[in-house]
């Protein structure tokens, strides 16, 4: 009776362990890239006024197999210096994701940015006045808005060190680029981009587990044969 008790105690043990092992195999939690994949490529911008948002953003020439997509996004000014023509127009960018900007724009308050995509109140203008409140591209900026500003004070509480989850929002930046004989300044701009970065279990990792597991089952069924001629 003792035996066959702890045989039933190891073999309870060895299914949960097995199941374990099994859960981090197929549902990996290490994380080895939380930032988006980006083309590093020139893509273009085509830029209509919005409704939802500032701009109403089309990427094209973007290739295949990256987080954004030939489409329309919603987009946002970042830059007040200068006026950004408009649809049918196209203009060259580089894209990057605002949670690794280029080093010209790395000070600015990116994470104040994305905790404002993710956390929206008021309408258009009220959001993009207060996105231009934490952006200093082109100098400070005061809101007129009563919204504007209860959008600001909301981020400065809650906004410092904000990572977007898997499902909200990241700032992706179009940065622009000088292609003679296009106009030598363009808009910098930004546009949503939902974050679906699923971590990634590291691939080194996955042979010995599966191993291991493996072994685990071999010594499971064993001694069950041995609990059994005895």
């Amino acid at each position: 009776m003792e035996m066959r008790t702890d045989y039933r105690r190891n073999l309870a043990m060895g299914f949960a362990v097995l199941m374990a092992l099994s859960s981090i195999l197929v549902n990996p939690v290490t994380a080895t890239n939380l930032d988006l994949n980006l083309p590093s490529t020139i893509v273009r911008i085509e830029v209509r006024n919005g409704t939802m948002s500032y701009f109403e953003t089309t990427l094209s020439d973007v290739p295949s197999g990256y987080d954004v997509a030939n489409g329309t996004y919603l987009g946002w000014c970042v830059d007040q210096t200068v006026e950004m023509e408009r649809s049918p127009a196209t203009h060259a960018v580089e894209l990057y994701s605002s949670i690794d900007p280029p080093g010209e724009l790395a000070s600015e308050k990116w994470d104040m940015v994305n905790y404002i995509l993710n956390h929206k109140q008021g309408d258009a203008e009220d959001i993009q006045q207060a996105i231009w409140f934490f952006i200093h591209i082109d100098g400070n900026y005061t809101p007129t808005s009563t919204v504007a500003w209860s959008i600001v004070n909301d981020t400065l509480a809650n906004g410092n060190g904000f990572f977007p989850e898997i499902g909200q929002m990241i700032a992706v930046i179009c940065d622009p680029m000088i292609l003679l004989p296009e106009p030598t300044r363009v808009q910098i701009s930004i546009i949503e981009v939902t974050n679906t970065v699923i971590p990634e279990f590291p691939s080194f990792l996955v042979l010995p587990l599966f191993m291991i597991a493996t072994l685990l089952a071999v010594m499971v069924h064993r001694r069950k044969q041995a609990t059994c001629s005895a």
